[in-house]
Formats: structure tokens, C-alpha cells, sequence
């Protein structure tokens, strides 16, 4: 029965890890829609992986790695072959690379500028690698977590299609911004400012800002639908932030 119980959320983390493979095949294909859905599907596993080992009491050393290990495909490789994509398609300054090898002549074109999108895998690992010997507290996270950065990244695709938002695209599709996101995103993973976690909610006091972070959600879910992932993000970030800069004015900046 306890063999039992320990291959449910193994299960789940297996779905996660697997989704996050066939992610990063679409992301290499660029069909940025079905990667979008893919993390999300792994995000779903991975929050419940969780809570059912945590329910049936099975949690593990095991576990807990492989759970990382999933997160680091699905939450860090994916999102860094997304953003590769988007400044390869903005950056025409693409660089061929011809050398020889076993007598073959192999012809590689890339874009060096793409590279600095596997700083968020790198940020990503190191965030996983944090967790897991520091173990956040069950309601908050130290730093933003890395699922939450992974669907982020992966719905900027989106946001760019979308024909509400084409006022927005130019600023939103530049070099710039994905330089500012790729940047600020891996800052924000490591870093010990505390993120609320929305596994619990209640109408206590501690829960207003789950409730606001809710209440702005569902207009702009209704309006652009999972295009609303990232502004539903920003606003979590920012709520988040605005709560750690009063801390520190309450209690003195130290």
C-alpha cells in the first residue's frame, strides 16, 4: 500500500517531466500555442504532485528531486528555447559556423545574441537548486517561483499574436524588452524576497492580496483569455513587491 501511495505523485511529476519534453520538441518547431498549453498542463502536475504527497504523507528525498528535475525541463529548458525563438526572429544578424568533423563539413547558423536566453535555464536550476536545500515555507516562496516565470515566459507568443494587443507589439517584440525580461525574470528567482503561494485561500486578513490578485484576474482572463497569463503575472509580481517594500518601511530598510 505504501508502494502504492509513493507511485501517485511520482506519477504526476513523471506527466510533468514527459509534458515539459514534448514542450521543448514543439518549442523547437515553433508552435509556440501548443507549448503554451504543454507547460501549463506540467505546471498542473507539478502543483498537485505536491499536495498529494504532502496529503498521503509520502513525501521524500526522492521525490523532491525528481520533482526538480522535471521543473528544470519543463520551467527552465522550454522557456529559454521560447525566448531564443523570439530574438532569432527579431535579430536578422544570424552568424554561420562551418568546421570540419570526421571529415564531414557541418554548417551551423545561429544567432549569438539568442544565447542569453539560457540564462533563465541557468536562473531556473539554480532556483530549483535553492529550493530544494532551503525548503520554502508552505505560504510563501523566497523568490518567484520558477513555474510561475516558466508561464510567463512561454505566453509572450501569445500576447504578440493576440489582435487586441497589436498596439503593443512593437514595444512588447524588441530586442530590449526580451533583453529587460530575461534579465529581471532571473533576478527575481533568486533573490529572497517573499512571493505569496495561492495553494490556500481563506477570507482572512493575511489573504487579501490572494483575494485582489483573484479579483483583477478574472476581468482580464474574460477579456484576452490565456493571453491574460502574463498581465495576471506582472500583477502578482507587483503585488508581491509592493507588500516586501512596506515590510521594509515598517520595519526600517536594514
Amino acid at each position: 500500500m505504501q508502494i502504492l501511495k509513493r507511485s501517485i505523485p511520482n506519477t504526476l511529476t513523471a506527466l510533468n517531466l514527459i509534458s515539459g519534453c514534448f514542450a521543448v520538441f514543439f518549442a523547437l518547431k515553433g508552435f509556440f500555442e501548443i507549448v503554451f498549453f504543454l507547460v501549463l498542463l506540467g505546471t498542473f502536475f507539478d502543483l498537485f504532485d505536491g499536495l498529494i504527497s504532502r496529503l498521503l504523507k509520502v513525501e521524500n528525498d526522492f521525490g523532491i528531486q525528481f520533482d526538480s528535475m522535471a521543473d528544470l525541463i519543463t520551467c527552465g529548458m522550454v522557456p529559454g528555447i521560447v525566448m531564443y525563438n523570439l530574438l532569432a526572429g527579431i535579430d536578422i544578424k544570424a552568424t554561420n559556423f562551418i568546421f570540419d568533423l570526421f571529415e564531414n563539413e557541418l554548417n551551423i547558423s545561429f544567432v549569438p545574441l539568442g544565447f542569453m536566453s539560457f540564462l533563465i535555464t541557468l536562473a531556473t536550476s539554480i532556483r530549483l537548486s535553492r529550493f530544494n536545500i532551503t525548503r520554502d515555507v508552505r505560504n510563501e516562496f523566497k523568490g518567484l517561483p520558477a513555474p510561475v516565470n516558466a508561464l510567463f515566459i512561454v505566453s509572450l507568443p501569445l500576447v504578440i499574436e493576440n489582435p487586441l494587443l497589436m498596439d503593443f507589439r512593437y514595444f512588447i517584440e524588441s530586442k530590449t524588452t526580451f533583453l529587460v525580461i530575461i534579465i529581471i525574470s532571473s533576478l527575481l528567482m533568486n533573490n529572497n524576497i517573499p512571493f505569496f503561494s495561492l495553494k490556500s485561500i481563506s477570507f482572512k486578513i493575511e489573504s487579501l492580496k490572494k483575494i485582489v490578485l483573484i479579483t483583477l484576474s478574472i476581468p482580464l482572463f474574460f477579456i484576452f483569455c490565456f493571453t491574460a497569463f502574463p498581465m495576471i503575472i506582472l500583477i502578482y509580481i507587483l503585488i508581491n513587491l509592493l507588500i516586501f517594500v512596506g515590510r521594509k518601511f515598517r520595519h526600517g530598510f536594514k
